[in-house]
């Protein structure tokens, strides 16, 4: 089993600019979700920015109003080509779990913060550090937009993955991080797990879909709307500052056989 504490392994558009695979659509459908809320009166963070940084990249493309007053990119990586633009500001090779205080110092707090896909690919220490990290920044009224993979027995986890929990795992450590979760959606799915939960018209939907769409995107198709059933959920969660009772999360279908954590998932 890998020692890593990190992986800095990068999602590039290279990689699938000719042949689209669903986690690659998954994060362009995750950046223009998140778009929606951002305008010109919010400061965002975006920690795990990436190397391409392509949701800062995102903003102010089809909707000119989704340029924030201010934007913060963080990453472990170097940036070789960081984004320009006027109140933008980029930290590379930024250890967020350590520094994240010097942020609130130079830039207070912020009302959205996005961190897609990054939880897997740290040890849980640093993992709660993160999540620890990501509360301290978020103002009192902001909103997080955060993002993993949903944990399966069935599949292996990928290589790349060093932290992959379940669903209601997730719930918990987030809950236990100060946050509350208000909404979910699910990012991708096995068609086998949406046909358990899902109504006929929308298999019917689906069927029809699949006489031009491939897989890549049918797989992200009916997902949104069945987090329960899905591979990678998007979690919209806000500050639980008095310690009220979440909102009722649906359980996860996707299987899960309760074998105990190896050393790559041990709390």
């Amino acid at each position: 089993m890998s020692e890593r504490e990190f992986d800095q392994t990068q999602l590039k558009l290279a990689q699938f600019k000719y042949q689209p695979h669903k986690d690659y659509l998954g994060h362009i459908f995750r950046w223009g979700f998140a778009s929606k809320y951002v305008n010109k009166n919010v400061a965002v963070l975006d920690v795990g920015c990436g190397q391409e940084m392509p949701f800062a990249r995102s903003l102010g493309g089809s909707n000119p109003n989704s340029v924030p007053s201010k934007y913060v990119g963080v990453d472990l990586n170097k940036i070789p080509n960081p984004v320009t633009r006027k109140n933008f500001h980029v930290e590379d090779e930024f250890n967020f779990t350590k520094k994240f205080r010097t942020l609130k110092r130079q830039h207070g707090q912020f009302d959205v913060i996005v961190n897609f896909e990054v939880f897997e690919h740290m040890t849980m220490g640093h993992a709660r550090k993160l999540l620890k990290g990501m509360r301290y920044l978020l103002a009192e009224n902001g909103v997080l937009i955060f993002s993993t993979p949903v944990y399966c027995s069935t599949y292996k986890q990928a290589n790349n993955h060093i932290n992959e929990v379940t669903k209601k795992e997730m719930e918990d450590e987030l809950h236990k991080a100060g946050f509350k979760i208000i909404k979910q959606f699910g990012t991708f799915a096995n068609i086998n797990d949406i046909k358990k939960v899902a109504a006929k018209d929308e298999l019917e939907s689906h069927k029809a879909m699949a006489e031009f769409y491939g897989n890549e995107i049918l797989g992200c198709y009916l997902s949104p709307k069945y987090p329960e059933a899905s591979r990678n959920v998007t979690h919209i969660c806000v500050r639980d500052d008095d310690g009220r009772k979440e909102c009722t999360l649906k359980d996860s279908i996707v299987k899960f056989t309760g074998e105990p954590y190896g050393k790559s998932r041990d709390k």
